[in-house]
């Protein structure tokens, strides 16, 4: 049988910040509802990862991807 490897953990740095789910440059508030409460590694991690886009504008992009992929239409 093979053995797993345990798989490295995303450091925490145990401080958090606020993320907007609807970002400011795209007339997002900073009611409650828009916001997000992330650990500040993750929240680095976002916007090196994807800048600016909204949750809605990575979810599309992801599954462009996944079709592109797996063959499928762009």
């Amino acid at each position: 049988m093979k053995k797993h490897k345990k798989s490295k953990k995303w450091k925490r740095s145990g401080k958090f910040n606020r993320h907007h789910i609807k970002n400011k440059v795209m007339r997002g508030t900073s009611v409650e509802s828009n916001i997000l409460i992330m650990d500040t590694e993750r929240h680095s991690a976002w916007h090196f990862l994807f800048k600016n886009k909204s949750f809605k504008q990575v979810a599309e992009l992801l599954l462009r991807v996944d079709r592109i992929k797996k063959g499928g239409e762009y």
